[in-house]
């Protein structure tokens, strides 16, 4: 399988936790220790790849394809994945550093994102030599990205386009997950027609949360934005392929919605966990959710699987 996306540095910012320390006087310094930035290897589709690695043993390692400058930070990012079981040979060295992302959590662990693009960085950006290292791909094969491989910038979304055009035609699996981030990258303009062109061309397409079918489809309910989706990817591929969208929508049920097949849409219930910091739930999800498929599950038998490891996750116990 191959995933092709953003790849950064994370740096986390227990802003909550410190507030309660000062608001309770613990100003010990194993609390001082425990509140201090932590750094960490990140990225949308990185996250994914990490958690397929960590799932896969090492003849199916995942492939992951991104521009990577071979600066320290490059080097450290480098090293983080090929530890997760991600095979990094995909990359491409490029001649900006990668950028940061701040995530700022509160009280209940809940994060607020802001990107930092230091003067040296840059956005991920691709070009056609950015898959020079890509494999053609074979029937049954899994391609993966998200809209965070999507900018405002029409060279870098064709670069994209294009190769899982590309893919598709040697029989892969296309799988897209939404996730906008419209706080960060905005949804208009040239990342919008992109993404909408992704949308029709993809297999499979994930999404989480109301604000984000929302500003997709138009539709913030699940079933309404699903069902505008589903018309997106049936409407343009006359291929007849089986389309899916999967709708998440936090501990409410999955919504699995099928273009074929008896069953057309499939509800899937959360399993209740107690979250210790919901930081990377949708990524951990994808990352099972594909692990799963590539080993011959269904489409609900997988997310079944991806929604208990999720759930794993954020609960502190994966």
């Amino acid at each position: 399988m191959i995933c092709v996306g953003d790849l950064c540095c994370d740096l986390i910012v227990p802003y909550g936790g410190m507030r309660s320390a000062l608001a309770r006087g613990d100003f010990s310094k194993e609390t001082a220790d425990s509140m201090l930035v932590r750094m960490q290897c990140g990225g949308s589709v990185a996250n994914v790849a990490r958690n397929i690695g960590k799932l896969s043993d090492s003849e199916s390692r995942p492939r992951f394809i991104t521009p990577l400058k071979l600066d320290e930070l490059g080097l450290y990012l480098e090293g983080e994945m090929e530890k997760a079981g991600v095979d990094m040979s995909g990359a491409v060295p490029c001649d900006r550093s990668n950028m940061y992302c701040i995530a700022v959590l509160d009280e209940s662990g809940e994060r607020t994102m802001f990107c930092f693009v230091p003067p040296w960085a840059d956005y991920p950006h691709f070009t056609a030599d950015s898959f020079r290292n890509a494999p053609k791909a074979e029937r049954g094969d899994i391609v993966f990205t998200s809209g965070m491989a999507f900018l405002d910038d029409a060279a870098n979304n064709a670069a994209v386009l294009t190769f899982f055009k590309e893919q598709k035609e040697h029989g892969a699996t296309v799988i897209f997950d939404l996730n906008v981030r419209a706080e960060s990258y905005g949804y208009a303009g040239e990342r919008k027609a992109s993404m909408e062109q992704m949308i029709a061309m993809s297999d499979l397409v994930l999404g989480s949360g109301s604000d984000e079918f929302s500003q997709v489809t138009g539709h913030p309910g699940q079933m309404a934005a699903a069902e505008v989706l589903m018309d997106r990817m049936c409407g343009k591929d006359r291929s007849g392929q089986p389309k899916t969208v999967i709708a998440r929508d936090g501990a409410d049920p999955i919504l699995v919605m099928s273009s074929s097949g008896q069953q057309r849409d499939t509800w899937i219930p959360v399993r209740p966990v107690k979250p210790v910091s919901t930081l990377g739930a949708g990524d951990a999800f994808d990352g099972a959710f594909i692990h799963a498929l590539s080993g011959g599950s269904t489409v609900q038998e997988a997310t079944r699987a991806a929604s208990d490891y999720a759930g794993r996750v954020i609960s502190g116990q994966a």
